[in-house]
């Protein structure tokens, strides 16, 4: 569990990705954007005291994910809460991706939020894309 000071940080470090993402979606992309970032946020709260395992979401990236993007992806463990949803932070997980944002590669994260409602019904998710520029 995380104390007080933990907390704000995480909290202070994810306040500029918000501002940034919300930013990025009333713009038009950057000239010089050649991909997509996209980042589906994952929660673990299936509510009635239940939530996502992490031996369950360790199947869920290997069975779903990784068949879908054998490639670079990038998992980050976090703490959030829904919009609408009152009490503690719970467990998210959230799926970082950067990709060339084609049909194919939006139907394949698609069918991975499809999975993911399919297996933890109740537990809720949301996704954002960005339009971003790859450099070495």
């Amino acid at each position: 569990m995380l104390n007080r000071k933990q907390l704000l940080a995480l909290l202070v470090m994810l306040v500029p990705a918000t501002v940034v993402g919300a930013s990025a979606q009333s713009n038009s992309p950057p000239a010089d954007a050649n991909a997509t970032k996209t980042e589906i946020y994952f929660g673990s709260d299936m509510g009635d005291a239940e939530s996502v395992s992490q031996e369950a979401w360790e199947a869920f990236v290997a069975d779903v994910v990784v068949p879908r993007f054998p490639g670079g992806i990038t998992v980050v463990e976090a703490l959030g809460r829904g919009r609408s949803t009152v009490g503690p932070l719970t467990r998210t997980r959230v799926l970082v991706l950067v990709h060339p944002g084609d049909p194919d590669t939006q139907a394949r994260l698609s069918e991975i939020r499809a999975e993911y409602r399919k297996r933890f019904a109740t537990a809720g998710q949301f996704h954002i894309d960005q339009p971003v520029r790859m450099r070495d």
